[in-house]
C-alpha cells in the first residue's frame, strides 16, 4: 500500500488532489478529493493478516454522489497529466 500511495501521490500532490481514510463499504479504504473538496474517487481495501490484499477503486460518479459532490475527473486527469510532465 505504501509503495502504491508513494507512486501516485506526488502528481497528485502537486494538483492539490487530497485523500483521507474512511470506512468505505465497510472496510478501510480512503476518499479522494479534488482541490475544491469535490470526491474524485474511493477506494476500498480488501486486508488480510495486515496485508492489504486487494484495492477497490470506485470512480464511476453515478455511484460516488451520495458521498458528496463529486469532481470532473476528467479534468483532474488532463491536469494530473500535465503535472507529470513538469520537473520536480
Amino acid at each position: 500500500m505504501a509503495r502504491l500511495l508513494a507512486s501516485v501521490f506526488p502528481p497528485l500532490a502537486r494538483i492539490d488532489v487530497t485523500f483521507e481514510p474512511h470506512e468505505v463499504n465497510g472496510q478501510p479504504g480512503a476518499i479522494f478529493r479534488d482541490r475544491d473538496g469535490k470526491v474524485l474517487h474511493t477506494w476500498a481495501l480488501d486486508v488480510l493478516d495486515g496485508q492489504v490484499q486487494t484495492i477497490r477503486s470506485v470512480i464511476n460518479p453515478d455511484k460516488l454522489g451520495h458521498v458528496g459532490p463529486v469532481a470532473d475527473a476528467w479534468a483532474v486527469a488532463r491536469e494530473m497529466k500535465q503535472a507529470r510532465r513538469q520537473p520536480n
